[in-house]
């Protein structure tokens, strides 16, 4: 999955307008245990995430199309649970939302 500047502006719109950044600065989960740290942040990010996605259902069909590259209508058949999962599994996307 290529992450390019579009696509993370795209994300922190959508983090933005779903009132949850300010939330995940506040997300502090260290156990020590870096692997069970990491499974931990994501499914918090998860959770906060599948709890205010109808607040940027517009945006989201949008960056599903930007990153699977594929048309709008296309994309509001795309399985939103695992495009997420993929989202927050990804390294440049953790990156990016410990600075979100």
């Amino acid at each position: 999955m290529k992450i390019n500047t579009k696509i993370l502006c795209k994300i922190s719109l959508i983090l933005n307008k779903m009132g949850i950044s300010s939330l995940i600065t506040k997300l502090n989960i260290e156990t020590g245990n870096e692997e069970f740290d990491k499974k931990e942040l994501v499914k918090e990010l998860f959770a906060l995430i599948i709890d205010n996605l109808y607040k940027a259902e517009e945006q989201i069909i949008e960056l599903i199309s930007q990153v699977k590259e594929i048309s709008v209508e296309e994309a509001q058949d795309v399985d939103v649970v695992e495009f997420i999962k993929e989202l927050l599994n990804n390294k440049k996307i953790q990156s990016f939302l410990k600075f979100a």
